[in-house]
Order: structure tokens, then sequence, then C-alpha cells
């Protein structure tokens, strides 16, 4: 709103990049005082293991969805993948991405926040936005972290440049890619665009000039979907792109349901957030710009319409609720008036608190440290080794240089009974597969009460007890699991 007298008064964009240095010195050195801690894990999260899988295997010439299978989207993967050909193959190629993810999606956080009280206020913002973030299952590269910050610009976008046509096409763009980083954040661009399609038929009070701004809104947002696409029909695999990314998730059976018992217990501290900010407006008295204000509360609905859009929610989602509870709190931590300091002082030691930090960074060494001693066990069975991972760590095949060669490596395909029916192959066909192979080493579960109602487990089970023996016990990720090696007497 202020951007045209400050380039003239500051010397353009060198001046504006001058005085966003500070806030983003402050940003990028919380983001590693939270972070960095991990950078070196290659087991934060099972998802972000396959994801880096995945990536490798595209280095190598395979294509997503045809020669390896999953049903996230093309982006995702391709994130990934330029992590790891810009820096290497270890996991903090993409740690360093998703850090630096972290950094954008904080300093959009203190812009906003800035729009609607000051920068100092902002300031505050970014750190609760990393502490959230971090402290509520995005510690590594998990897709809501990927994500955030696009649909964050797209706000920031519509607050600066009310009415602008070119500034909306670009925050659908923004919303495109978004969407090939995760299919869920579809419903909050929809809600975006309508409320942009609604600003703009108050303005003109004209239908067709707004229909077809919708048009091209759509078409902006589906565009990145388009191409990816268009690719695969290009190469033969459109069928296998299309079950993959949007018939197979409907195939899977309910399991969590969108409304757990616990759902009220993980968004708490977001919903104590939003109470607090909602409790100072009104009690408070402070002024805050109302079409920018709107559109954050506005922008919360769509984000918690993208967080129930599965018939599954797990409590890594409601991450992407975060940067709104920092949002719509920014009356409590206003620092504009004396209270703010206050409440600012509240959330930072709150969300801290609640992250558990120290006890997270020590688990995630002790991780690695299992990891690490699973790997060397393994690696002990010589050149002719070979694995199966039923359950843990995908990272493991990489670690140890065992290529399980199909379509389906990630463990959980194998393993959990929600996915039965919903992979294009019966799950007893790619578990007889692996096992007919006679790995020397396989991985389970050691709590087989984890199994229930799995379609594979019984087979496994049956496989193990017939021609294998116990190798080792290993704590990984929350998961005790069991290192089988075949017994050299097994036919």
């Amino acid at each position: 709103m202020s951007a045209a007298p400050a380039r003239q008064a500051g010397g353009g964009r060198v001046g504006t990049l001058l005085r966003e240095a500070p806030v983003l010195l402050f940003i990028t050195a919380c983001s590693l005082l939270v972070r960095a801690w991990w950078m070196d894990n290659p087991v934060v999260d099972h998802d972000e293991q396959f994801y880096s899988y995945v990536a490798k295997a595209m280095l190598g010439g395979q294509v997503p969805y045809v020669d390896i299978w999953d049903r996230k989207p093309l982006g995702l993967f391709l994130l990934y993948a330029a992590a790891h050909a810009l820096l290497g193959q270890a996991a903090w190629a993409y740690l360093v991405m998703a850090n630096l993810f972290a950094i954008i999606g904080a300093w959009l956080a203190y812009r906003i926040a800035a729009l609607l009280a000051d920068r100092r206020t902002g300031w505050v913002a970014a750190l609760l936005y990393i502490l959230a973030m971090t402290g509520f299952g995005c510690r590594g590269a998990q897709s809501e972290l990927l994500f955030a910050p696009l649909c964050l610009g797209m706000m920031y976008l519509a607050m600066v440049r009310p009415g602008s046509f070119g500034a909306m096409l670009l925050a659908m763009l923004l919303g495109g890619l978004a969407i090939q980083i995760k299919y869920t954040a579809a419903p909050f661009c929809a809600v975006f665009a309508l409320f942009v399609l609604i600003e703009d038929f108050g303005r003109t009070r004209a239908l067709l000039p707004v229909l077809g701004r919708a048009g091209l809104y759509a078409l902006a947002g589906l565009a990145p979907t388009l191409a990816v696409a268009g690719w695969y029909a290009a190469i033969g695999h459109f069928d296998d792109f299309v079950f993959a990314n949007f018939i197979s998730i409907f195939e899977r059976p309910t399991s969590v349901g969108r409304f757990h018992p616990k759902t009220l217990t993980v968004i708490a501290p977001f919903l104590l957030m939003i109470a607090s900010g909602v409790w100072a407006w009104f009690r408070l008295g402070q002024t805050y710009p109302r079409r920018a204000s709107l559109l954050v509360v506005v922008m919360t609905a769509g984000a918690l319409a993208s967080i129930y859009l599965p018939s599954n929610v797990l409590a890594y989602y409601y991450a992407f609720l975060a940067p709104f509870a920092v949002l719509l709190a920014v009356p409590f931590y206003d620092l504009r008036v004396r209270s703010g300091w206050f409440g600012a002082a509240v959330l930072v030691a709150a969300l801290a608190i609640i992250g558990n930090f120290p006890a997270n960074i020590a688990g995630g060494r002790a991780d690695a440290a299992q990891f690490h001693a699973l790997v060397d066990r393994i690696n002990a069975g010589g050149e002719r080794r070979t694995l199966y991972v039923f359950s843990g760590p995908t990272a493991t095949y990489t670690a140890t240089g065992t290529n399980p060669d199909t379509l389906y490596p990630f463990p959980f395909h194998s393993a959990e009974y929600f996915e039965h029916g919903a992979l294009g192959q019966p799950q007893e066909e790619i578990v007889a597969d692996f096992l007919a192979r006679r790995p020397m080493f396989v991985l389970t579960r050691s709590d087989y009460n984890l199994y229930a109602g799995s379609y594979t487990w019984p087979a496994v089970l049956a496989e193990m007890r017939a021609h294998y023996t116990e190798a080792g016990r290993y704590l990984i990720l929350g998961d005790s699991l069991i290192l089988w090696q075949r017994r050299p007497d097994a036919s």
C-alpha cells in the first residue's frame, strides 16, 4: 500500500531490500535455532523419506506413477528432485530446501501482520510461525510447510494489490503451484477465488466481465496441473497419471476419519490462539484494516476446507492451520499497545513449551542413531544383501544400497489395510512378489497389534516364522521394529 513512496524515498528495490534485511536475518536466525537440530537427520518423518526416494529415482530416469508409484502431485517430487540435484543425495539437501520455505513463510506472515498492525508485531508473527509450523508436524519437509508460503503469498497479493487483475492472476498461479504440492490446497484456492470475484462484482456490478475473470482465474490455477497432465498424455501414460492423482484416493477406505477423538487435543493450541485474538479484538479496542482482517478470516475457513477435504485427516494436516492461527491472534500480541508485549511473551513461551523442543531434539538424535545402527547391521550382510521394508524407514533402501526394484517401494502401501484395493494392484500380489525374491533381510514392526486389519501381515508373519530369525530390534520414529534375517538353511 505504501510501496511506491517507499521506492522513491529509499532508493527503489535496493532500499526495500535493505529495510527488509534485519527482519530476514532475524527470521533466518530463528529458523536455524529452531530447526537446525534435524538438518542432518535422515529419518525426520516417514513421508519425506519416500518423497526423497522418488526424487532420486526421477533423477535416475524413472517416471512417477509409471515406474514408481504414489498419489502425491508431481510438483512435490520435483521440489525434492531439485534439492537433490543442487545439493546432493544426503537428507540435508531437502531439509535445507524445507528451511528456505520456512523462512519464506515466516517472512510472509511478518508482512501480513505488519499490514494488520505494524512491523514490530510482524516480527512476533514471524517467530510464532516458525515455532508453530515446526512444533506441529513440520520439523522436516512435510508438504504443509512447502505449500503454506504459496497460500500466504496469495493473501499478501490480495492485500497489497486489491482489484489488480494481473496480481490476482499471479495469485491464482501460486495457488496452482500449491495444488501441485498437495491437492488439498484446491479448496483454499477456490475460497480465495470466490472472495476476489465477489469483490470484483461489487466494484463493477457487471456479470459478464466477472465471469470472464473467473474463467481466467480458473485457467491460471489449473495451469500447472494441466501442464503435468499434458506431459503424461504426450508420453502415453495419461491413464496412470489420472488413476494415481485423482482416482486412487477415493478407493481408500475410511480409517481415521475427519474427526478423530483426539482432534480437539491436537488443535487446542490453535483454537486458543484464535480465541485470544478474538478476545483482544473486542476487549482492547484496537482498530485493524477491515478488508485485510476479513480476508484472513475468510481464508482461515478456506484452510479448514482444505484440511478436511480428505476422508482421513491425519494430525500433521493441521499444520496448515498454524499460519492462520498466528494471524488471527495478532490483536493479542499487537505491540502497538502495552498489553501486546505480554501477549507476545505468552504465545512464544506457550508454543515453545507445547513444541517440547528439548525432548523432540533428543528423540530425533536417538532416531538417527538407531537408524544408523540398523543400516550398519544390514550392511554387514555383505555385497549380496537384499532388503524388504514391510514397515519402517524407506530411507533404509538408499542408505544400504538395496534397491527394491518395484513399483511400490513405500512400506505403507504393502502393510496398511486402508491401502487395500487403492493401489491399482492387489496388496497381496505386491507382498508376494517381495517375498518370492527371498530377501536376506525383512523389516517389520514388533507390535503385531499395529497390523490390525492388515490383509498382508499374516503372510509376512508366516514367512518370517518359517524362514527367518530375528537379527535386531530398533526404535525409530516411535515404531518398535524387528529386523529379520533369512536363515542359511531356509529353502
